[in-house]
């Protein structure tokens, strides 16, 4: 008799309708269920024509009849209210989307700041420019999802815990900004020691068990990559965009093209590339020196047809205010780095604007 993991090696033979991914890494099966006589994959609802579903449905019954010995395989469209069985011959049931995503309540953007590499800077932007956002007038929360990396809670320098009321978890609130890290549950010392299906139960805690009242931005700080976190956050939530963090060096500048193509797939929208680290300006002499390398930032912007949001230099204030746990925009003590992060702000709130409005499930 089949098992749950051969069924799952099974359907990730089956490739997601227009894209190169396959309907397990991308999140469209919803349940599988197995009996004695019968499996059943429940996908969730997807954007296709009769035709597709269908030869969809028939790639499924191919992969998953292969382990299944003499048990029938039923494939369901839907979220379980009115999808047909494929097993049988029904129908199929259709939406306008791909994934159906949701908004969240009170919510009225939701921005992540991601990156394809490590060591960028990306939680260091994300921080500065969600306060900058705030300080321009904005409602704004921030949710660190680096699940194994939390250190948004530090830069911000709040050793509040998370608080739980109605089994809704409470945001802290600093420099005006709303806050939720996992590194709020622990001791910044204690590892977080979690598999995959403790990672997800977490992430979508996360992601659905939170009241941050009334936000104008929520700005999520993602783990750098493309991997469970990214992809579950961009097929449950209709975000407006995804900035993406880099440093000028090819070396960078490659995981960015994977972390944009990922984001593609899902059929997310890339608001724009930040260039951190652009360039080095001697506190002695003045001079501006590139120590990672000039314009790939730029050059890769207009590669991938997306704008050039900012460029941010390496500045000592950045580091020593992440590490005191203070933000850097600061008209009277950083007048120079707050008005990069000012443009910045302003870039990505114009990019926003551009955005229609999503189609939600």
């Amino acid at each position: 008799m089949a098992d749950r993991e051969q069924i799952i090696e099974a359907l990730k033979q089956v490739m997601y309708p227009g894209f190169d991914r396959d309907i397990i890494t991308l999140g469209a099966v919803d349940d599988i269920r197995t009996g004695p006589d019968s499996i059943t994959i429940t996908l969730k609802k997807i954007s296709a024509d009769e035709a597709t579903v269908a030869g969809l449905s028939e790639e499924i019954l191919l992969h998953v009849g292969k382990v299944a010995a003499d048990r029938k395989v039923n494939v369901v469209h839907g979220d379980g209210k009115g999808g047909h069985d494929h097993g049988n011959g029904g129908d199929n049931n259709n939406s306008k989307t791909p994934f159906q995503r949701k908004t969240l309540p009170g919510v009225k953007h939701i921005v992540p700041v991601t990156s394809g590499k490590g060591g960028v800077g990306k939680s260091t932007v994300a921080v500065n420019l969600a306060h900058t956002v705030s300080e321009l007038g904005s409602k704004v929360g921030i949710l660190d999802l680096d699940i194994f990396g939390p250190s948004v809670h530090k830069m911000l320098g709040t050793n509040e815990r998370l608080a739980v009321v109605d089994d809704m978890i409470l945001p802290v609130e600093k420099y005006g900004l709303k806050l939720i890290s996992i590194g709020m549950a622990v001791d910044d010392a204690e590892a977080m020691i979690l598999r995959g299906p403790m990672v997800m139960k977490v992430i979508d805690q996360l992601i659905n068990q939170v009241n941050w009242g009334e936000l104008d931005y929520l700005f999520v700080d993602l783990p750098p990559g493309t991997g469970d976190v990214p992809l579950s956050l961009t097929q449950q939530l209709a975000i407006d965009g995804a900035v993406v963090v880099t440093t000028p060096q090819d070396v960078a500048l490659i995981d960015v093209r994977r972390s944009v193509s990922m984001y593609k797939q899902t059929q997310t929208r890339i608001l724009g590339i930040v260039e951190n680290m652009s360039y080095y300006v001697c506190g002695k002499c003045g001079e501006i020196a590139h120590l990672f390398g000039e314009g790939g930032g730029a050059a890769e912007a207009e590669s991938l047809g997306v704008p050039l949001l900012g460029s941010i230099p390496l500045v000592k204030s950045i580091c020593t205010g992440a590490d005191n746990g203070s933000p850097v925009f600061n008209r009277e003590t950083n007048p120079e780095l707050a008005k990069v992060f000012e443009s910045l702000a302003e870039r990505v709130k114009e990019e926003v604007a551009k955005v229609p409005a999503p189609l939600t499930g």
